[in-house]
């Protein structure tokens, strides 16, 4: 990828607006403890590639909205920031796909109120065409004191910045300690190089939320958001190579637009779309193996499936606490033992989330993903690739897609025969097989007639759904077990006893819809197939 910068406004206070050169800025944001930020600023290997002392700043940013937020509800941000006598207004959308780029302008002011008309780059202006300038209010303040050093590498410019201060409302505030590194020559994949360098030097975290973004939650009084299950932006015009990075960028963006709301526990959305994403990428990973094999790969596989296992308690206790008990829950609502088990679950639950937040925290995680990003930027996959592997990437993508979900699906076929007289293990490796068919569809679809697509996935779903409440069943029947044992309360176990009964009573009566969802999954006409 290409860098080109963003503009800069006029350095003279008061100076009038210059029109941008690229509205594109690319950058990472890191967390860490301020007392890491401190030891990092002082690191030998940050010196060895400083190219000067740095220089230091008090920033204090304005930010404005209507009262409905209609700017937020557009995907962008309208900052005034001063910068000594400076002034200096910023529009900034969402990021654009799946990398580190946002659209970005800058234009200097008089002073710290917004001028919208001050903008002259005409995507500047539509982005914030008929937005009631005079409804503009302050929501919010920043205040960050900033550490600014140029590091030259090999291969990149980057600007580092290390940012400590506070985020404020008029009744609220979050503290702020994070290292921004915005590209200004080169390529992003030396923004993740640079964030493993730093990574060996200090613990850290790779953040996808944005000051704004906290802001607008402290404002709103709400918990991050949940991000569900995003399209794969596949065309038949792309090669094999191109797909891959999309394909893996799109599993990427879904794990990390769903962390905060994971770490938060209030959306149990968070968690299981988080443990979503990351089998997705399992799986993205495990169909281009044979394709591009890899170390790094392989690695990458293995440190997914130990994230999305850290995250498997909490999703388990939140399901419980939801569908498992919740039937009993409400046709006994007095119950003493459905309150006992319940207020069981919730303290497991509980043990649960802070399993995850401990996952996220630790420096696994992080150079989980910053491999990761590192690796797509510049398609590690490509090192080392025989010419038989470089002439597979550049063919096009549909005709190896129709063979891996093809493969899927022979793979369901195949684990799911004689279905009726399976037991219960091999009934979960159908379950299992019928989740990677679901992945490899859902990746490939929109290389396919819809009208044809279409029916095979809703029939999938349905199959899917009858596992899907074997498996709760055979979920709980564990975490029952948890709850019980070493228990002397009767009401607790009479309650464990009812629970269960309910559902494997369910679970039963569910048998002959499972077979016949599992005959007409079989009869369902495949969509990958030319005739």
């Amino acid at each position: 990828m290409s860098i080109v910068q963003p503009s800069r406004p006029n350095e003279q206070p008061g100076g009038g607006g210059q029109p941008p050169e690229s509205p594109v800025e690319i950058e990472l944001k890191l967390r860490a403890a301020p007392g890491d930020i401190d030891r990092l600023r002082g690191a030998e290997m940050l010196a060895r590639i400083a190219a000067g002392p740095g220089t230091t700043r008090s920033l204090t940013s304005f930010y404005y909205d209507t009262p409905d937020c209609a700017l937020q509800r557009r995907g962008i941000t309208l900052r005034v920031r001063r910068i000594g006598q400076r002034f200096v207004q910023s529009l900034k959308t969402e990021r654009r796909g799946d990398g580190l780029a946002r659209g970005e302008w800058e234009v200097a002011l008089p002073a710290m109120v917004p001028v919208p008309d001050a903008f002259d780059d005409p995507e500047a202006k539509a982005l914030l065409d008929g937005v009631p300038v005079e409804a503009l209010a302050h929501l919010f303040t920043s205040r960050i004191q900033r550490e600014i050093r140029i590091l030259s590498l090999p291969d990149a410019v980057v600007e580092c910045a290390f940012d400590t201060g506070t985020i404020e409302t008029r009744d609220a505030s979050d503290p702020v300690a994070e290292i921004e590194l915005e590209l200004k020559e080169g390529r992003a994949a030396a923004l993740y190089r640079l964030g493993l360098a730093f990574l060996d030097e200090i613990p850290l975290r790779v953040s996808e939320v944005t000051k704004a973004e906290r802001g607008y939650r402290l404002v709103a009084r709400r918990p991050p958001g949940v991000m569900y299950d995003p399209k794969t932006p596949l065309s038949t015009r792309m090669t094999v190579d191109e797909a891959i990075a999309v394909v893996l960028a799109r599993c990427l963006r879904h794990w990390t637009a769903n962390e905060a709301a994971a770490e938060d526990g209030g959306d149990p959305g968070g968690v299981h779309q988080m443990r979503v994403a990351l089998r997705r990428l399992r799986s993205a990973l495990t169909l281009f193996k044979k394709t591009v094999p890899s170390p790094t790969l392989d690695w990458l596989r293995d440190e997914s499936k130990w994230l999305a296992g850290a995250l498997g308690p909490a999703r388990d206790w939140d399901v419980f606490l939801g569908a498992t008990i919740e039937p009993l829950d409400t046709m006994r609502p007095d119950d003493p033992g459905i309150g006992a088990l319940r207020a069981a679950a919730q303290r497991q639950r509980e043990a649960g989330y802070a399993a995850v937040r401990q996952a996220l925290a630790d420096p696994r995680c992080a150079r989980l993903h910053l491999t990761l990003g590192e690796w797509l930027e510049r398609r590690g996959w490509r090192d080392h690739a025989s010419t038989a592997t470089l002439t597979a990437l550049v063919e096009p993508i549909d005709g190896l897609a129709g063979r891996l979900v093809a493969g899927a699906h022979r793979k369901v076929v195949t684990r799911g025969r004689h279905l009726a007289r399976l037991d219960p293990p091999q009934r979960h490796e159908v379950r299992i097989a019928l989740k990677r068919l679901r992945y490899a569809m859902d990746f490939f679809r929109p290389l396919f007639a819809e009208k044809r697509a279409k029916p095979f996935a809703a029939q999938l779903s349905k199959l899917q759904d009858a596992f899907g409440h074997l498996n709760d069943v055979a979920t709980a029947e564990g975490l029952l077990l948890q709850l019980t044992d070493g228990s002397a309360d009767p009401a607790l176990h009479r309650a464990a006893g009812m629970v269960l009964g309910w559902h494997a009573r369910g679970a039963e009566s569910t048998e002959p819809e499972l077979l016949a969802q599992w005959d007409a999954f079989r009869a369902v006409r495949p969509f990958w197939t030319k005739e």
